[in-house]
This record gives C-alpha cells, sequence and structure tokens, in this order.
C-alpha cells in the first residue's frame, strides 16, 4: 500500500510551531504557584546563585503516555541565561552534569536487564520511569560563591504511567542529601529561593524546619517554555497568578485513610474508597484539619481586593458579580476569584462547602480593577440520594463563599430554597460487593446575610430512559454498514496498534490506528494520538524503500533499553534513509494548566492542539485525562487536573471544545472511571458509594460531555466495586448515553481486555465501541460471542455504527475519500 502521510520533509521552524510556543510560554506563566514570599521575590539582581537536580535537568513532563517529542525544552538555567541572568555556580552545575549522566547510566544498564521484549508485560511496566535523579556534589565552601547574596536552589521528581510514586526519600521526601543542600543554601545567602519542579506534591514539613527560606515557587512541570516562563516570574516581568488545584497536608498521615492507599496497606487488588465525598479541601474544610498549603491557594507580587458587588437569581441560576481591584501600588498581576457554597444539612451528611464557580481577571495595573461575573446553576449542586436514585436538593440555606482559596472565603449571601427539589429521577448504578463505611462529619454553620429566596417552582425534573440507545438514523452510515458482515464489524470495532497492522493513512507515532480493510469501499483509517501534555507522536522517523516508517527518536522512553538488534530493526538510520520531521509541543502538563484556574487559556491550548493535528492528520487526540486527584501519590497525577470536579470538569470541558472547534477532530476523555491509582491497575478494583461515584469521580466525565462536548471517551484499565470499566453496561450506557445523552465512541485504553482482564464481547455489549489496539483474537472472541448469542448482532452493529460514523465525519475522510 502506498505511504500516506503529512509529514514534512522539512525541519524548519514553521509558523505554527513558532505561534504554539507563544501559547506554551502564556500557559506556562500562569500555571507557577509562589507559595511563599518575604520580599526575595521579584529578583533585585541579575547575578545568581543556582544548585539543585532542576537547574540544568529541568522536568518539563511525566512519562509514560504522557510524553510529548518536542524540538527543544527550555530548562530553568537557559530560561535564566536568555533573559540576561548571570548564573555563578558553573563549577557546581559542571559536576552535575558528570552525576548526572553517570547516575544515569548505570540505570540504564539496570533497565536493560528488567525488559523481556518477548513479556509485553514487562514492557507496560517499564512505561513508569523510576530514575531517581542525584542530587549532585555536596555544596561546600568551594561552591558557594561570594559575588552574589541570592541563591536559588531546584528540586525535581519524575513520575509517570504504569506505577505509583512512594512514600519514600528521593520521592515524596526529601532525600538527606537534597535536605542537607538546601539548609546550607539557606544559611550561606541572605536570599535564598526554593522551586518544586514536581508534578504533585511533595511533603514540605522541612520548609518549617530549615531556617531562611525567603521564597518557595511551585512551578510543577511546564513543558518547552518553562524555563523562559519562570525566568520572567523571578525577575517580575511576570507577577505569578497560579493557585493551587490541590490540598497540600502538613503531613501526608493527614490525608484521610492515607495509610491505606494502594501499596502502603499491602492491598493491590482493591482500593476502599472509605473517605466518601469528602477529597481533598472537602476532607480539610470539613473536618477543621489545617493544610500547608489550601485549595486554591497562591500568592501574587501585589495585592487585590473582591468586592460582591450584587447576587441575582434567574430561575434556578445564580450570579454573583464580583468587583476585583489591584490595591499594591507596584506590580500589575491577576486574581483567581473562587465561589463555594454550602449546602443545608437536613440529616445528610454534606462537606462544609464545595466550589460552584470560578473566573480569572485580565492583568490589572496597580490601582485598576473590574467587574466580573460568576455563574453557576444550583441544580449543579444537588447531592445524590442512593435510597431513591435521585440527585436532591434539600430544603433550607445555601451559603455562598467568595474567596480566592478555601481557606480564605467570606460569605456574601444566602440562597434560601422553600422546599426540597428533586432536581433528576436516576437509577441506581455500580453496587458495590460490601457496603464500605464512610466518614460523617458535623454539620455546616449558619450565618446572617442577605437572603435571596427561592421557590422549588423554579425546577423541573429530568427523567431519563434507561434503554439501550438506538441504532442510527443517518442513512449515509446505515447504507454502509448494511453491506457489512459480522466478521466486517469485527474488523471496524476492533483497532490496530502502533507497530501492527496496515494502514492506508499513517501518522507515525501514533499509538493506534481504526481499520484501514474498508478504505476500497470509501472508509479511511484515522489516527489516536496520545496526550495529554500536547500531540505525542514521533519527531523524527525515517521512510524506507516500500514506504516503511521507522522512527529515529522512539516517542516512548523505554525504548532506548532495548537489546541493540531489535532497535536496530525498529528504529530508522538518517544517514541512510530520507527523514520526515513532525515537531509538536510540549505544554505544561494537566496539573499545571489546572493552576492557572484559567478556562479561556485552556481553550486556546486545545486550539494550538488542533492546529498540530490538522498539521499531521491526527483525529482522536487521547485526552483530556479527568481523574481525580484522590491522593497525592497517585503516579499519574500529573496527568489529571485536581482533586476538584469542578475544576476539573470545566478546564477539561474548555480544553474540549477548543479541539473540537473545527468539525472531524475529537477529543478522547479518559480513564473513565476510578483510575485514581496506577500500581496494578488491570487487576484492581476501586471500591465506592454510589453517592461518592457521582458526585466525585463521574462529575468532571459529565462536565466534559455535556458542557465540552466530547466525542470520545476511553475506559480505564481498573474494576469498579468488581466490575470492569469496560464491561460495565451501568457506565458506557446508562449514565454516558442514557443520562448524559453521549452520541460518540467509546474506546477501551490500551491492552485492557483479554485474559485475566475485561472480556472482549461483554465490553462490546456494553458499549465499548473500540477495542484498542486490537488484534486477531479479539475479533476472533466477539465473532464467536454473537455466533453463541452471548451478545447480539444488533449490539455489535449499534458499536460499528459508532465507529464508522465518527469516521465518515472525520477530517481525515473528507480530506482523502469524501473529496
Amino acid at each position: 500500500m502506498e505511504l500516506l502521510t503529512k509529514a514534512s520533509y522539512s525541519s524548519e521552524v514553521n509558523e505554527r510551531e513558532k505561534d504554539n510556543l507563544i501559547v506554551a510560554y502564556e500557559a506556562a506563566c500562569e500555571s507557577v504557584v509562589l507559595l511563599k514570599n518575604d520580599g526575595a521575590l521579584p529578583l533585585a539582581t541579575k547575578k545568581v546563585a543556582m544548585y539543585g537536580p532542576g537547574v540544568s535537568m529541568t522536568i518539563k513532563g511525566g512519562t509514560g503516555s504522557g510524553e510529548v517529542n518536542e524540538r527543544h525544552s527550555v530548562t530553568i538555567l537557559e530560561g535564566m541565561k536568555d533573559r540576561g541572568f548571570e548564573v555563578t555556580t558553573k563549577a557546581w552545575l559542571d559536576d552535575y552534569a558528570r552525576y548526572y549522566e553517570n547516575a544515569e547510566e548505570l540505570y540504564r544498564q539496570k533497565k536493560k536487564k528488567r525488559i523481556n521484549i518477548f513479556k509485553p508485560k514487562t514492557i507496560m511496566d517499564m512505561l513508569f520511569d523510576d530514575f531517581c535523579r542525584p542530587a549532585g556534589p555536596d555544596i561546600t565552601e568551594k561552591f558557594i560563591t561570594n559575588d552574589t547574596d541570592t541563591c536559588i536552589y531546584v528540586v525535581s521528581r519524575q513520575a509517570g504511567e504504569g506505577g505509583d510514586r512512594k512514600l519514600e526519600k528521593g520521592d515524596y521526601y526529601l532525600t538527606d542529601d537534597e535536605y542537607k543542600a538546601i539548609s546550607v543554601c539557606a544559611a550561606s545567602y541572605d536570599k535564598f529561593i526554593l522551586v518544586i519542579n514536581s508534578g504533585a506534591a511533595i511533603d514540605m514539613s522541612f520548609t518549617e524546619e530549615i531556617a531562611g527560606i525567603n521564597a518557595i515557587l511551585y512551578i510543577c512541570q511546564l513543558g518547552t517554555e518553562g524555563g523562559h516562563a519562570v525566568a520572567d516570574i523571578l525577575s517580575g516581568k511576570v507577577s505569578p497568578s497560579g493557585k493551587l488545584a490541590d490540598t497540600w497536608a502538613k503531613k501526608y498521615d493527614d490525608f484521610p485513610f492515607a495509610g491505606e492507599f494502594g501499596y502502603l496497606d499491602g492491598n493491590l487488588t482493591a482500593d476502599d474508597y472509605k473517605e466518601g465525598i469528602y477529597v481533598g479541601y472537602r476532607y480539610f474544610d470539613t473536618f477543621a484539619v489545617e493544610p500547608m498549603y489550601p485549595f486554591g491557594y497562591g500568592l501574587s507580587y501585589t495585592e487585590f481586593s473582591l468586592y460582591c458587588k450584587n447576587v441575582s437569581i434567574s430561575g434556578h441560576k445564580i450570579n454573583v458579580d464580583v468587583y476585583v481591584e489591584n490595591v499594591g501600588n507596584k506590580y500589575s498581576g491577576k486574581e483567581v476569584l473562587e465561589l463555594y457554597i454550602s449546602a443545608p444539612v437536613n440529616g445528610v451528611h454534606k462537606e462544609y462547602q464545595a466550589l460552584a464557580a470560578f473566573t480569572k481577571s485580565s492583568v490589572l495595573e496597580p490601582g485598576a480593577g473590574e467587574e466580573l461575573s460568576l455563574k453557576f446553576d444550583l441544580a449543579d449542586m444537588a447531592y445524590y440520594r442512593e435510597s431513591d436514585a435521585s440527585y436532591v436538593l434539600e430544603q433550607g440555606d445555601y451559603i455562598l463563599r467568595l474567596g480566592n482559596s478555601s481557606r480564605n472565603t467570606k460569605a456574601v449571601a444566602v440562597i434560601s430554597l422553600d422546599r426540597e427539589v428533586i432536581v433528576s429521577k436516576n437509577t441506581n448504578i455500580c453496587p458495590q460487593p460490601a457496603k464500605i463505611e464512610e466518614l460523617k462529619p458535623a454539620t455546616t454553620d449558619t450565618t446572617n446575610l442577605p437572603r435571596l429566596l427561592l421557590s422549588a417552582d423554579a425546577f423541573t425534573t429530568a427523567y431519563y430512559s434507561y434503554e439501550k440507545p438506538a441504532l442510527t438514523d443517518d442513512t449515509r452510515v446505515k447504507d454502509f454498514v448494511d453491506t457489512l458482515s459480522v466478521e466486517d464489524m469485527a474488523e471496524i470495532v476492533v483497532g490496530i496498534g502502533m507497530f501492527g497492522g496496515e494502514k492506508y493513512f499513517n501518522l507515525p507515532g501514533s499509538v493506534g490506528n481504526t481499520t484501514s480493510k474498508f478504505v476500497d469501499r470509501g472508509l479511511i483509517n484515522v489516527t489516536l494520538c496520545d496526550g495529554p501534555a500536547g500531540l505525542r507522536i514521533q519527531k523524527r522517523s525515517t521512510v524506507e524503500k516500500g514506504g516503511k516508517v521507522k522512527a529515529i527518536d522512539m516517542s516512548m522512553s523505554i525504548f532506548e533499553h532495548f537489546p541493540k538488534f531489535v532497535k536496530k530493526f525498529m528504529i530508522g538510520n538518517p544517514e541512510k534513509s530520507p527523514v520526515i520531521y513532525q515537531y509538536t509541543t510540549a505544554f505544561p502538563v494537566t496539573a499545571a494548566l489546572a493552576q492557572s484556574w484559567n478556562a479561556e487559556l485552556l481553550y486556546k491550548v486545545g486550539q494550538a492542539v488542533l492546529r498540530e493535528m490538522k498539521e499531521y492528520g491526527c483525529t482522536y487526540w487521547l485526552a483530556p485525562a479527568v481523574n481525580i486527584h484522590r491522593n497525592p501519590l497517585c503516579g499519574r497525577n500529573f496527568e489529571y487536573y485536581s482533586e476538584d470536579p469542578r475544576l476539573t470538569g470545566m478546564l477539561a470541558a474548555a480544553i474540549t471544545k477548543g479541539v473540537q472547534s473545527e468539525d472531524g477532530y475529537y477529543v478522547t476523555v479518559k480513564h473513565f472511571a476510578c483510575n485514581n491509582r496506577e500500581d496494578e491497575r488491570n487487576f484492581m478494583s476501586s471500591n465506592i458509594s454510589e453517592r461518592a461515584l457521582r458526585e466525585i469521580y463521574l462529575k468532571p466525565f459529565e462536565l466534559a460531555v455535556k458542557t465540552g462536548g466530547a466525542k470520545a471517551i476511553m475506559t480505564s484499565y481498573n474494576k469498579l466495586n468488581g466490575v470492569y470499566t469496560a464491561n460495565s453496561h451501568d457506565l458506557c450506557t446508562k449514565v454516558l448515553r442514557n443520562e448524559w445523552g453521549f452520541d460518540g465512541v467509546v474506546m477501551t485504553d490500551w491492552f485492557s481486555t483479554g485474559g485475566r482482564k475485561a472480556d472482549d464481547a461483554l465490553a462490546i455489549k456494553s458499549g465499548n465501541d473500540l477495542i484498542m489496539p486490537g488484534g486477531s483474537s479479539n475479533k476472533k472472541k466477539i465473532i464467536k460471542a454473537v455466533k453463541k448469542g452471548t451478545i447480539s448482532e444488533t449490539d455489535l452493529r449499534r458499536c460499528c455504527e459508532n465507529v464508522v460514523k465518527s469516521v465518515m465525519n472525520s477530517a481525515l475522510q473528507k480530506e482523502y475519500i469524501d473529496k
């Protein structure tokens, strides 16, 4: 088959790449959180001492499917130099480079021994990059420079797909070497700034033990323009405006049931969500546990005041008008406005408060202000009552709290609901094998405030029909599927992977494709590419004789550890064959983007990703990932947004709208649902009450579908209450299609079916339309199941129609087949 690809034979930087770097820089600047500052920032000098692993080896993102193969990512050292800073500690940094090189070589040798190319499980296990960056040489007197009074130390951590973080030194805790180095720096310089370069929280108790830490900057992992963004924030060119999307605890044990997460209690087969709805700030605020840094917290170089001008109701939609003003006299900046709501407690326990709405100001000069509106629908704040499968608003007072963190709010109004409202009548889903005893707190407070009366008559109860969705009424899709046999339909609902299967259209580095076997009948294959920090494809490939494409820079870091004979077979030689180029942009990781609290910015990031999808021919972007930060040790928290479902869902909806702002390109919201742990993810069960499931863990998916219009969903590896999510009719049909009105494609996560994992045939019956990446055994199982009557031909046809419809509506189909 003739090679058809949109890759370029030119390595020149194009206009799209330049434009996307601007977006990446803006996103990086808004994602940085200033945790502490006694006046040391912004820097008063252009001459600084710099130490720590993250200075010259800055981590731009996580590993696994979260990797992006960009042209280059700017380190903090490069960024500082580019912005005119003089770094006085070249001797230490040069020594560190040698330490790093030696440690990395030892790691490579160790990893080579662990990989068995004949056992796919060992390869999947190696997705988790457990390389621990050395702290480097001791910071002794010979490295301490006397020509500056200012020092910066960068702590760095990296995690990734396939394994969780550990409650150990070098991961959640500082190593002894790091503790010593920070202590020396803090004692040796008048102004000491600590920078945390980690995809998720680390233990920060050491900052209360070590004297002399003047400022702390949490940069998370900022992608390709991170170094420039950090330099501009340190210099004061940009005032930090990021806010934490998670609560940082004073000590790990402050998290509810912290010792029962994953490996800590020795049970890798199940996680019992005993905290129920009390995740993150919901727990800390309700149970009065003092955090190190609260949810929504972040400092600026200036100060802001918030004034609630008016609260109004239209139907059951609430609008709060707020005037925000920069009351500082030197620096401009942006402020985040956060609106929380405390619901009445009439015998049903609830969190002290929940985020209802948020927005971010424009850049305000000193003395300048603007009026902003915070809007939400009270119906969206209903709790789920399991006894009658209903979303309910209880009668009573709903207190609105305005502020700039969960611990810095002021009650501004009360919405008084005259009687109970049943917002919707649902059906119970995902029953627990055994009931879990959950946390139950004391009641919320009451207060005297301006009171707005709201009649229950303003609401209409929603009812749902829980039936299998009807077959398509799209004539073009129906006519095409009418020509297919059961065997043909099995071909369509089973995808092909990165390395296997013949492709009509080839996007080097895509992790999957739909089938190419029907191109002569008018159906192209479309490509699926990883995210969520950007489009993950191969940046350089060779085109061999006959059109075979080989990667030069493998798109997954584990491949560098393969034996030489395998790499020779898989990896192209640019000296012998023509080279094609696909340079994409590494945006800040999702956890960093969440810290921007800026939906408009995430829409821009989505549009930037769309430009790259169009340029290279990607149809499905396997992002956004919206799993909740239930515990800071989850290895993929960097890929997810927040501990809060509304912040997560609204930002995911914004990036979804950006990507899908042109027809024929789709996001894939993942991992549906409760994939909140990586260790043994293929075999563990997340055991959870239906109330917590619906209010916390499904809510971001709901917002991405109903507000963002997401066109694809990916089920997760794990079981939910003992049932694999890919085999859950409750999730894939009842909730997703019957309740939320989803009209797109549901796909499995890669290699999540077969063997002891989810069943292929049941996945189709439950409403998974596409088995990924798929193979001949998957097809055989589905065909056999139809013949045995385990699944009906109608079940298979329904899934086939969904896939065909998405392909026929894709931009790639229109470009190459329908032109």
